[in-house]
């Protein structure tokens, strides 16, 4: 199987899981969707180091993972209540909020939840992946 074949399956794979109930999404534990090197797991382990690459095209990562479970300016683990104070609010042409359109933001997945999730931040201008890691809560 070529590295492009094995790419296509994991990200069938991930969108079959990502549909799948778990624990952390309402139904029972389930092995291959909950459990840490579980199918969805290593799917996206392995989507986020080839995906996750600087100037990898985010439509690259939108047409193999499907649409983010978040698009958001700031990490939800970042979020407190000055970040959300500080969001963009409506587009008025010459006001601050209306500068906030071209800071990075966020494609995020969810692994089990909002509990662990992969993203990528994407620059906004060329629409490349700028970096991407993991949020584990690790409890």
């Amino acid at each position: 199987m070529s590295s492009s074949d094995n790419i296509q399956s994991l990200s069938n794979e991930f969108q079959t899981l990502r549909n799948t109930p778990g624990h952390y999404t309402g139904g029972d534990f389930n092995q291959a969707t909950d459990a840490p090197n579980g199918a969805k797991h290593n799917a996206m382990k392995v989507l986020g180091e080839h995906f996750g690459k600087p100037n990898m095209p985010a439509t690259e990562v939108l047409s193999h993972l499907g649409k983010p479970d978040e698009l958001s300016p700031v990490l939800p683990h970042e979020m407190s209540n000055s970040h959300v104070a500080a969001m963009p609010g409506p587009m008025v042409p010459g006001s601050e909020s209306a500068q906030g359109l071209d800071k990075p933001y966020y494609l995020i997945y969810h692994w089990r939840g909002k509990h662990d999730y992969l993203w990528f931040k994407v620059d906004p201008a060329k629409e490349t992946v700028l970096q991407s890691d993991w949020y584990q809560a690790l409890e």
